[in-house]
């Protein structure tokens, strides 16, 4: 906003201005190659092993992660059995849950 009208000479140098950028912005976006389609992603995306040693003996656990129709959501299966469709967070959400947190032998909890 200006204080003032601006002259026919000041709107015709401006007109002109923002037709060179925008020529120039054209010009630019067709140097650059043309991005073409993503691959398709495969069925089994991911897969996660987990080996418990807490328990004394080794448990083995294995998520796959399926594709579904987003990108960022997965259709999880725990030891070949459909768990959820969740994301990478969710999943590794529920990982932790699984696996609480063992105390350390110089805890109070071992005292008692």
């Amino acid at each position: 906003m200006t204080y003032r009208r601006l002259t026919q000479r000041q709107i015709d140098t401006r007109a002109r201005k923002l037709a060179a950028m925008q020529r120039g912005r054209d010009l630019a976006r067709m140097d650059r190659p043309a991005q073409g389609r993503a691959p398709d992603l495969p069925e089994l995306r991911r897969e996660v092993i987990v080996i418990d040693y807490d328990t004394g003996e080794p448990v083995t656990h294995t998520l796959h992660l399926y594709r579904t129709r987003r990108v960022d959501t997965y259709l999880i299966q725990a030891d070949g059995k459909p768990w959820i469709c969740a994301g990478w967070s969710r999943a590794l959400q529920g990982l932790r849950k699984a696996y609480p947190r063992v105390p350390s032998p110089r805890s109070d909890f071992w005292q008692a």
